[in-house]
């Protein structure tokens, strides 16, 4: 099991940079992957059920809701790092 934590930056810091993590950015031999999840609550917690039942991750897990600031969210890579993401839409039954 991996243990990620999250420090809250000082109230000085910009809204947008409110998630650092605590956890070394180079492990030997171990390869980092972040899964980020922004929509709407019902819409995320969807997506951690199913992936849950897959057999991916444990809700336990997922980090608490996070509320987006409306100047948005800084993410800063890791050297090499690139970003991917995946967009699908679902029907509202679904």
């Amino acid at each position: 099991m991996h243990e990620i934590q999250y420090g809250l930056p000082s109230p000085g810091l910009e809204a947008a940079q409110t998630l650092s993590p605590i956890y070394p950015s180079c492990q030997i031999g171990r390869r980092r992957s972040r899964h980020f999840l922004v929509g709407s609550r019902e819409d995320t917690q969807a997506i951690i059920n199913r992936l849950h039942l897959l057999g991916y991750a444990e809700y336990f897990e997922w980090s608490h809701v996070i509320e987006i600031p409306e100047n948005g969210l800084v993410i800063r890579p890791d050297p090499g790092d690139v970003l991917r993401y995946l967009q699908r839409y679902r029907l509202p039954n679904q």
